[in-house]
């Protein structure tokens, strides 16, 4: 505590008692008896609220210091989980690390005796080598769709486009037909249906290419055939109807626009020598050729995409061979190993009071509030004391002064003390 003990005030107390007793002056020893008396009450006091503050303050630090090593115990605990945990967590993930590596080193080894890519990663990579490996061993072998160069993109792009060139024809041929007034929504009715005649004509077409080239048997892949060849047919003799109608229209127009123009005679008259049958047979043998060439593009299309998905079944079907013989399991295992032990480390993390702070953030605000208790209840009964301690030390100054005073009043001379 940061006062004097109060036997030192009581002494000092007792030696000023005994000086009063040598004043000569009876009233101001009476006066000054009746102050040293109070003053002697205020240091008994003193003394009662020295031992209360000193009680207090032993209490209040024991019971702050309970707490404060309380709060440092479990702080070490702490520290001491992380360490242990961390040590665990790095010794675990060491010892992962080399079983990955041990399980790489067993897995080349594996692939080398197979005879596949070492660079193989996982098992069903693997049996695909192998299902490769074995069907060019018996001389069939895996034969994809190539990678497409320019020219393949090119006539893919031709073949979509063709579809829909063909079916314009179509249209304005229709529009020729139904449509002699040139009205605008009739027009675009007549070019609606005939690329969609176009477009689902071939669609189809190509389908039937794709379920003949994949029919099991040969009665079916002579039906799908029939209907190919019936199907070409009509569209080969709708198409050619419709542009030798619609070229007979636009000549008949033209010859009788010439001759509205007086360039030459109107052959729209019923007198006149008006041709029944189409001039430009280039212009309608053009037009049949591109039909012809549309549909054997769709025929192509529809014979590679079965071809694509027959060879993609070869290759299934020999996958599922090797992996029920068993004669690739022991290779496929240590093929997937490393990756499952990659898998099983990446999962070694620290437990949870380590990955978060919360508990370490937890023990050190109570070890604040714990501090910041012992502090402030220290100094409340501190101040208190002291505040009285220097309070009655000042009294007892002031006795001693008028006690020193009074005992050795000071003489005046001259004329002043005479008076």
């Amino acid at each position: 505590m940061p006062v004097l003990p109060p036997a030192e005030l009581e002494t000092y107390l007792s030696d000023v008692q005994r000086d009063i007793q040598l004043i000569d002056d009876e009233a101001q020893r009476s006066d000054l008896l009746r102050r040293a008396r109070v003053l002697d009450l205020g240091v008994r006091q003193y003394e009662v609220n020295y031992n209360v503050t000193y009680a207090a303050l032993t209490r209040a630090l024991a019971e702050t210091g309970v707490g404060v090593r309380q709060s440092w115990s479990r702080q070490e605990q702490h520290l001491k989980f992380m360490n242990d945990s961390s040590s665990a967590s790095e010794r675990a993930y060491t010892q992962a690390t080399e079983a990955i590596e041990q399980a790489t080193q067993q897995r080349f080894d594996a692939l080398i005796e197979q005879g596949v890519s070492p660079y193989t990663r996982d098992a069903d990579d693997l049996y695909g080598q192998a299902a490769l490996a074995s069907l060019a061993k018996e001389g069939q072998p895996y034969r994809p769709e190539p990678d497409k160069s320019l020219s393949a993109k090119a006539f893919s792009f031709f073949a979509v486009f063709s579809k829909f060139f063909v079916g314009l024809i179509s249209g304005i041929s229709i529009n020729l037909l139904f449509n002699p007034d040139n009205l605008l929504y009739m027009t675009i009715i007549a070019l609606s249906a005939g690329v969609m005649f176009s477009v689902l004509l071939l669609w189809l077409l190509e389908e039937l290419a794709y379920r003949t080239q994949l029919s099991a048997t040969r009665r079916s892949a002579a039906s799908l055939l029939t209907a190919i060849l019936l199907i070409s047919s009509l569209y080969l003799v709708v198409e050619g109807y419709l542009n030798w109608d619609g070229i007979l229209r636009v000549t008949q127009q033209l010859a009788a626009n010439a001759a509205q123009s007086s360039t030459l005679q109107d052959l729209s008259a019923p007198s006149s020598d008006v041709p029944t049958t189409p001039q430009h047979w280039s212009l309608l043998a053009f037009t049949v050729s591109l039909v012809s060439m549309a549909i054997g593009a769709a025929l192509i299309q529809g014979r590679n995409r079965a071809h694509h998905q027959q060879e993609d079944e070869r290759l299934s079907r020999r996958v599922a061979d090797l992996k029920t013989s068993g004669d690739l399991r022991s290779a496929a295992h240590a093929t997937t190993l490393p990756a499952l032990l990659e898998d099983a480390r990446s999962r070694i993390q620290p437990p949870r009071d380590i990955s978060s702070p919360k508990h370490a953030k937890l023990n050190e605000r109570v070890l604040n509030w714990w501090e910041k208790e012992r502090d402030t209840q220290i100094s409340e009964l501190s101040s208190a004391i002291v505040s009285e301690a220097q309070g009655l030390q000042k009294a007892l100054e002031t006795l001693a002064q008028d006690v020193q005073r009074s005992r050795f009043p000071k003489t005046r001379r001259g004329l002043a003390g005479l008076f």
